[in-house]
């Protein structure tokens, strides 16, 4: 349940730093996306002020040359005295200047060009230059037309007064021709798209060369003196018409007319045929025209400008985002693993000093009794007592080595080097056998123990040992847990999974204390017990249930636990198996107990050769005198090489089985059974060779068998074990012959 909510708590807060990044992202990309735009406007407005500069720096050059045309037209107007010489003259003056036209307007109207004189208006081609004056006393007037002389082109015509002002006087009063008229003004004309020549408008043109915005220049009445698309086309429309007749505007035609004659600078967006466009407009720089440079960018060279930049940021915080999420997970997986390593090393911790307690207790219990024992040994009022105290320290021995047994178990599945037998097993005989060794046990402790077992696939191949082991350690449990005038089941059962597997089942029932929902989430974790009202004792490892988890996964099974606290438990063991024949083996032998096997196998075995080879001499002489006690004759042999040896000068099948200890001094017991082996005589192939260490792990198994071992026994050696494996050896044997 913790877990649970520490997992959702860890979900929404992460959910929640998401959205919270992510809301800051997008209120971060508007905020960059305006100040990018105010950026993109800025920008805009610097190619725009440069295009602005660009026409007025033009136009008051061409008002520099007219004035330097009429100097130079003073220093030489005694020589202008025919036509043919004025026009000369003038075609030098237009070669040298920026005009395309030079022309001289006399004070009767007539003009001068560089090819020809219009006196009045029945002269073909003659234009009313003088009107341009009518309404200005002003020294320079520009007007614009489109021009008889210079075809279709619209022109921009600079007028430049020679008199009327005190400031002109210095060039009034200009004479020329044969008749000596005086001149009135110097015009010139040149093509208004000599004015585009400077703009820089070309850089808003997107990938498909279409243009993206233009600059243009109107005069005050909104009339376009270069027009808005392209300054050599026709003026089209008016600035004021096109902003009355547009989709949306930010301005009326009159807001943006009253800006203009303000003189001011100043924005706007006009949405025009669908586009949506940004209106800069500011007056030029030049005290002779009143003119406004007007330049119109289309919205989407803003978006495309503000647009990658503000993708760039949104990418470059999304992946902070997830860079921070990455690392905030991780440190949440390091905290997590650091909290389960300190649970780890505390149950670790806690259950050495478990083990301290439950080794210390049963090793003081059997030195406690040996130094009883050994007083009274010479006694004889105290043998009974001796005795009593011999089965006492015998039950803590084999507690003690329960308890060892299960820390190497658990190292060995964890490791993976438990090997799971898959051999013939009688179901039902297997669970009589777990009942029959529990009864006593339970009952002696005041419970009821039921058993109900309903096997209708007899015989399976499946590992006995360990499902014995599982079995065992549940029901004792249930034992442990439940209090007396409680009742314990123990149920076995099974189902068809296909014509040649079977399912069997396992239950045990109690109506004990119960597990607590906490403990009941960790009672396969390792080092874990659990305290009650019912029994408050740690007696154990707290290794048991970890160890049958992993034996019963090793087997392809389920083990799972239904409890409630103070009502019981139920523990369900689930085996898949392939179903067998009975083997004939289990047939003969399937109601005998250990008891008969032990009676039988040493009855078989009286004078039986046996060679012992062990280099600790407390742990041969120990086994020596078991063997002798079951009517066997043990010869020792204190190393490897010493049991090559004996072997090797001991007559044809003299001994029946070797028990070989592995490590040994001189020659370990892998290298001389793989010498005896390989001895130039017909029982080397053919004896018994068992190997006895404390080694227990599956390597150790693997080395055994290799070296040409039978079977490998673990120390202390069990003799029932011993004497079941040699009476199943030798069966073996006889079947074969």
């Amino acid at each position: 349940m913790k877990q649970t909510k520490s997992k959702r708590f860890f979900a929404f807060f992460i959910l929640l730093i998401i959205f919270v990044i992510f809301l800051a992202v997008y209120v971060y990309s508007i905020v960059t996306g305006n100040i990018l735009e105010d950026a993109a406007v800025n920008n805009i407005r610097e190619v725009a002020v440069h295009d602005r500069n660009s026409i007025t720096m033009f136009i008051e050059y061409n008002w520099k040359n007219q004035q330097r045309i009429g100097e130079r037209l003073k220093r030489n107007s005694q020589k202008l005295k025919t036509v043919s010489q004025i026009n000369e003259y003038l075609g030098l003056e237009t070669y040298e200047s920026t005009f395309d036209k030079v022309y001289l307007l006399m004070e009767d109207g007539s003009y001068y060009t560089d090819i020809t004189y219009r006196k009045d208006s029945n002269t073909p081609d003659y234009y009313p230059y003088m009107d341009l004056f009518a309404n200005t006393d002003s020294y320079k007037v520009i007007g614009y037309d489109a021009l008889p002389i210079m075809g279709s082109d619209n022109v921009v015509i600079y007028g430049y007064k020679l008199s009327g002002c005190p400031k002109s006087e210095v060039l009034s009063g200009i004479k020329i021709g044969e008749d000596q008229k005086e001149v009135f003004a110097v015009i010139g004309i040149c093509k208004r798209s000599t004015i585009v020549d400077g703009l820089v408008i070309e850089n808003y043109v997107d990938d498909s060369g279409n243009t993206q915005g233009y600059s243009s220049v109107v005069n005050e009445d909104g009339e376009y003196v270069v027009d808005r698309k392209d300054a050599a086309s026709s003026v089209s429309d008016n600035l004021f018409d096109i902003i009355e007749r547009c989709d949306k505007s930010d301005l009326t035609p009159s807001d943006v007319q009253e800006k203009m004659r303000a003189g001011k600078e100043f924005w706007f967006y006009m949405d025009h045929n669908g586009v949506r466009e940004l209106n800069y407009c500011a007056p030029l720089n030049s005290s002779s025209v009143n003119w406004y440079f007007f330049m119109s960018v289309n919205d989407k060279v803003l978006k495309d400008q503000t647009e990658l930049f503000v993708l760039l940021i949104i990418a470059a915080m999304s992946a902070t985002v997830i860079v921070i999420i990455i690392a905030f997970v991780l440190t949440i997986i390091m905290q997590r693993k650091t909290q389960i390593a300190h649970a780890q090393e505390k149950a670790q911790s806690e259950f050495l000093s478990n083990m301290s307690h439950e080794i210390r207790t049963p090793l003081n219990g059997i030195i406690g009794l040996n130094y009883l024992m050994m007083n009274a040994i010479d006694t004889p009022e105290k043998h009974l007592q001796i005795k009593e105290w011999l089965k006492k320290s015998q039950n803590t021995a084999e507690y003690l080595l329960a308890l060892i047994n299960d820390v190497l178990d658990i190292s060995k599945l964890q490791a993976g080097k438990v090997e799971i037998a898959h051999a013939p097993m009688l179901v039902e005989t297997m669970a009589e056998s777990v009942y029959s060794m529990q009864y006593d046990n339970i009952t002696g402790r005041g419970i009821e123990l039921i058993k109900d077992f309903r096997i209708t696939v007899p015989c399976i191949q499946c590992d006995e040992v360990h499902i014995k082991q599982v079995l065992m350690n549940i029901v004792s449990n249930a034992a442990k847990f439940t209090p007396a005038g409680g009742i314990i089941k123990l149920s076995a059962s099974q189902s068809m999974m296909d014509e040649t597997h079977v399912m069997t089942t396992f239950v045990c029932e109690d109506t004990g204390c119960g597990m607590s929902k906490e403990f009941l989430s960790e009672i396969f974790n390792k080092f874990t017990q659990d305290r009650n009202s019912t029994s408050n004792s740690t007696k154990g490892t707290g290794l048991g249930m970890a160890i049958s988890k992993l034996l019963i996964n090793a087997m392809g099974g389920e083990i799972s636990i239904e409890s409630e606290l103070n009502k019981g438990s139920k523990f369900t063991v689930e085996i898949p198996a392939e179903i067998c024949e009975i083997p004939d083996y289990l047939k003969s032998n399937s109601d005998h107990d250990a008891k008969k096997t032990t009676d039988s196998s040493g009855n078989s075995a009286k004078s039986m050769k046996i060679l012992v080879a062990e280099d600790n001499e407390l742990n041969a002489e120990i086994l020596m005198e078991i063997l002798n006690e079951f009517g066997f004759i043990p010869v020792h042999a204190q190393n490897g090489q010493e049991a090559v040896d004996i072997f090797e000068k001991s007559k044809i099948n003299e001994f029946k089985i070797i028990l070989m200890d592995m490590r040994m001094p001189v020659l370990d017991g892998c290298e001389a059974s793989s010498r005896i082996r390989k001895l130039d005589r017909e029982d080397a192939k053919t004896v018994t060779i068992f190997a006895c260490t404390a080694n227990s792990f599956q390597e150790d198994r693997i080395k055994a068998l290799d070296s040409g071992m039978n079977d490998f026994l673990t120390k202390p050696i069990d003799i029932h074990i011993l004497l079941q494996k040699m009476e199943q050896i030798q069966r073996e044997k006889h079947n074969i012959q």
